[in-house]
């Protein structure tokens, strides 16, 4: 069994970045030299290790299930809050544990009022960004797996910061809990996660897969499986891994073109993995899991969006069950050579799309341009927020 933990200095304090020249405080009743204790993070914590934990405290088993409660269906990070655990536990837990809790830097929405962007900080200065999107019933929350992402596709901002680091299972929870809060207090309630937001899921395996399982706990988010899309660049062994998995989650793969020759120039990892590799690993996913995987296509005025690419796009996927959605390219800048379709050449290959294919063809209609909170449009930046050093932030703007 392995256990999060993060370095505190303080039982009741949640660790942040210590200031460059400055030691962290080792807290009260630890003497000069003596090392800082490290805490265990619980959240990120699944039940059996709760348990593992509460047990090992000398308490009964049912802690564990009260404080997966606070933690993952209240969303509560202050130990002192969780008032029906005895005071002398909490004491006891406090030497031990702490909850963790992304700060959050800015929240933005979109002026139709169905999009929300959320900007966290993470320790060591580096920033995410979650997405809140309601849309025909559902109420979605789009989930960063890295800061940055090390993939570097053409057309995503993201892409262009490069790779920051991974993040940790408490850290992908708890964006799904903060921005889960948010709808709450505006009388909605999450139904639906995706893996789309900064990063490439598949490249941090487990702390995502630890993730999912948590947004199922039913004392918790309790979304389910059906509910959960995992979004991938095509990193065909992780697609493969997925497979394996009992978890029931959907698998949307990022096509984006409809050769190998143009894939490598839009996305790097084509370099690694044939279109043929891509498609056998996600009928594969579909012979283990049965469900149908979505083609994501973003549509590139000039570059993948004629004729022969829509014609190319159903004969690839003939056999294969699955969905086809068309992702009209939201821009980035005047720096970027990509642009986005005129509106005929959409509907055009569409059109055409639908008349070779078998399969549904759907075109998204991409909600928060005007806060760059639509997909491909997240980088953790935002010009107006104060960087957590104290310096300028950076920005790109960058990915669901």
């Amino acid at each position: 069994m392995t256990i999060d933990t993060a370095p505190v200095v303080a039982p009741d304090r949640v660790p942040g970045p210590v200031p460059a020249g400055q030691e962290a405080d080792p807290g009260p009743g630890v003497g000069a030299g003596e090392p800082a204790a490290v805490l265990t993070d619980l959240k990120g914590l699944e039940p059996a290790e709760l348990d593992a934990l509460v047990v090992g405290m000398g308490q009964e088993p049912f802690r564990a299930r009260q404080l997966q409660r606070w933690i993952y269906a209240r969303g509560e990070s202050d130990l002192a809050a969780m008032t029906d655990l005895a005071a002398g536990f909490r004491r006891q837990l406090g030497q031990v544990a702490y909850v963790s809790r992304l700060p959050l830097l800015a929240t933005r929405v979109s002026a139709t009022g169905t999009v929300a962007k959320f900007v966290f900080a993470l320790a060591g200065g580096e920033r995410i960004e979650a997405v809140y999107i309601a849309d025909a019933g559902r109420r979605t929350a789009c989930l960063s797996s890295q800061a940055g992402c090390p993939l570097a596709c053409r057309f995503c901002a993201t892409g262009r910061l490069g790779f920051r680091r991974n993040l940790t299972a408490a850290e992908i929870i708890d964006q799904l809990l903060q921005v889960g809060a948010w709808a709450a207090a505006r009388g909605q309630r999450l139904s639906n996660v995706v893996m789309m937001g900064m990063g490439e899921p598949l490249l941090n395996y487990e702390p995502v897969l630890r993730a999912i399982r948590l947004m199922r706990l039913e004392l918790g988010p309790a979304i389910g499986g059906r509910k959960i899309t995992v979004s991938t660049a095509g990193y065909v062994p992780g697609i493969r891994r997925l497979a394996a998995e009992p978890l029931n989650v959907g698998l949307a793969i990022s096509l984006h073109a409809t050769t190998d020759e143009v894939r490598r120039q839009l996305m790097p990892i084509a370099r690694g993995f044939t279109i043929a590799e891509l498609l056998a690993a996600a009928r594969e996913y579909f012979d283990r899991r049965g469900r149908r995987v979505t083609f994501e296509y973003v549509l590139l005025g000039g570059v993948n969006d004629a004729d022969d690419d829509a014609r190319r796009l159903a004969a690839l996927t003939a056999d294969l069950p699955c969905k086809l959605n068309l992702i009209p390219y939201n821009e980035l800048g005047q720096d970027s050579p990509y642009r986005r379709p005129d509106p005929g050449r959409i509907d055009a290959f569409r059109r055409l799309l639908e008349a070779h294919s078998i399969h549904a063809v759907t075109v998204r209609d991409s909600q928060g341009q005007d806060i760059d909170a639509a997909c491909g449009q997240l980088a953790g930046a935002d010009p107006s927020l104060p960087h957590p050093s104290g310096g300028a932030s950076g920005g790109v703007r960058g990915s669901v």
